[in-house]
């Protein structure tokens, strides 16, 4: 009787958390962003803004990330909730 085994090797994925965008290695973002822009058949410059530092800054630069999400409207609860305590 032969038994043939095979190896499984299971790998953990580590996932990024929203206090961890700025450890996104640069490369993996400006790919990430041609992917986005070749899906949508953008030519250069449609967006009349250079869309890879948008993005490279919403991940990198924990301040502008906070502009950015105000001016979008989004609010970050841990922040605000942060705010309101440091009252008390």
């Amino acid at each position: 009787m032969i038994v043939q085994t095979e190896k499984i090797m299971i790998m953990e994925k580590y996932f990024i958390h929203s206090n961890e965008l700025h450890l996104i290695d640069m490369d993996k973002i400006h790919q990430a962003v041609e992917r986005i822009v070749d899906s949508l058949d953008m030519a250069a410059g449609t967006c009349h803004f250079d869309l890879y530092k948008v993005v490279e800054t919403y991940f990198k630069d924990l301040d502008k990330r906070r502009e950015i999400n105000c001016l979008l409207g989004i609010v970050d609860t841990e922040e605000e909730l942060e705010e309101k305590m440091e009252g008390f």
